[in-house]
């Protein structure tokens, strides 16, 4: 057993995956750093406002970062494969130019919106940290697949937040009130700084890799790109809107506060997704990779690997939440604490999601965009019709239901649409056929 064991920690692709999971625990541990900062150090009612402005413009980023994330990693492995220089070269001319078209389109409406509501500097900071970290997901996904999830996600998560954490905790020490325009200014700044790191990052290694690269010809194939990228724009938008839909739902029909005790539930509950997710960052890092190349027995060998760790954190991340939940409530906010059933309740939702999530990647990465469209569209419409039957006689409760229940729609399509289009499974379900 001893020898069996440390035969799968010497494997490449297990090694490779806890430097990733390493990464992540990093991220969470950041991310949980920041709310529970900002629900300190903001009044009660401006973390609400915090928690609903930043959803809106977690959601429109998306929009704004227009497909490419994905396009980006599936793009970038079939050229790199093909040696194709000017396709590479036209690849980031055209997602240049597409994002930045996005940003200005969404920005157009997203800031008259923020500043009818909450002012013209709050308005103006809000719009710059939606645009900048449009880019900065853009980047991510690329330094990802070309060089590592810790150059990509890892850096920049930690210099998106770091300068926003930094100013929360100094407002606490001096106690110097914090403000809801600043922080969204500091957050803008932190993702300014991660794309500036990844732009000299990815520059070093295309030098690298392509050292004639600045005398090849650009060559796009725009209309099959755009046609690609408005597929996934449209399945990052939906996914966008099921990830944040809930809060700006419930800040609509209950209030800001209760908003934000939700918009707490919903980040603990990501936090412990966020696990399972690290798996999907390795998984979208090397399986596209090994789909292009042809190699059906090591990627088989990959999904086992992926289905086994993600069944780990499941399992373990469950009882982590069982027996903490409570007092990671009660930490950030004393009152928030009676939200843990339902917080419950919300990481079963997302447990089911995290299961299946790596089949979500491969649809996307084979050319199956549009049947992931539809489920993710599927999963939006009942999400959205359960919050609206439901918030008004249960609350928060009926809320987590209606996430939780859409989560496990969401999985079950996503894996048998998989498995049809593909062969290919990579949910812990392949285990029991082993």
């Amino acid at each position: 057993m001893r020898d069996r064991l440390v035969a799968i920690l010497q494997r490449p692709d297990i090694r490779g995956m806890a430097g990733v999971i390493g990464v992540k625990v990093v991220m969470v541990v950041l991310n949980f750093t920041l709310i529970a900062l900002a629900a300190r150090a903001l009044e009660t009612d401006e973390f609400g406002y915090y928690s609903i402005l930043f959803s809106a413009a977690g959601l429109l980023l998306i929009t704004a970062a227009a497909g490419q994330e994905l396009f980006v990693i599936r793009s970038w492995n079939e050229f790199v494969v093909r040696k194709d220089m000017g396709r590479i070269k036209g690849l980031f001319y055209f997602s240049v130019g597409l994002c930045t078209a996005a940003s200005i389109l969404v920005s157009a409406g997203f800031l008259p919106w923020v500043s009818w509501w909450y002012g013209w500097h709050t308005a103006l900071a809000v719009t710059c940290f939606m645009v900048l970290s449009a880019v900065l997901q853009v980047s991510n996904h690329l330094l990802r697949t070309s060089i590592s999830v810790a150059a990509g996600d890892g850096i920049g998560n930690v210099c998106q937040v770091t300068p926003a954490i930094l100013y929360l905790a100094w407002c606490l020490v001096s106690a110097h009130d914090a403000h809801l325009t600043e922080l969204f200014v500091f957050l803008s700044i932190g993702a300014f700084a991660g794309i500036v790191v990844h732009f000299v990052m990815m520059r070093r290694r295309v030098r690298k890799l392509f050292p004639a690269i600045a005398s090849a010809k650009a060559v796009s194939d725009r209309l099959e790109w755009l046609a690609r990228s408005a597929r996934m724009w449209a399945s990052n938008t939906l996914e966008a809107i099921n990830q944040y839909v809930d809060v700006l739902i419930i800040g609509y029909l209950m209030s800001p506060t209760i908003a934000g005790a939700y918009f707490v539930t919903v980040r603990l509950a990501n936090l412990f997704a966020a696990a399972a997710d690290s798996i999907n960052l390795f998984a979208t890092r090397h399986f596209s990779r090994l789909y292009y190349q042809g190699d059906r027995q090591e990627l088989a060998r990959f999904l086992d690997s992926v289905a086994w760790i993600t069944l780990a954190f499941i399992v373990l991340g469950l009882l982590a939440i069982a027996g903490g939940g409570y007092f990671a409530l009660y930490f950030i906010n004393e009152e928030y604490a009676v939200y843990y059933p339902e917080l419950m309740v919300l990481c079963c939702g997302t447990a089911a999601l995290a299961v299946a999530r790596p089949c979500g990647s491969i649809l996307m990465l084979t050319g199956y965009e549009g049947q992931y469209l539809r489920i993710i569209a599927a999963s939006v419409t009942l999400r959205v019709i359960a919050l609206f039957a439901l918030i008004p006689h249960f609350g928060v409760m009926g809320a987590v239901v209606s996430t939780a229940a859409s989560f496990v729609v969401a999985a079950t399509m996503m894996r048998r649409a998989a498995k049809a289009s593909t062969g290919l499974d990579a949910t812990i379900v392949r285990l029991m056929a082993t």
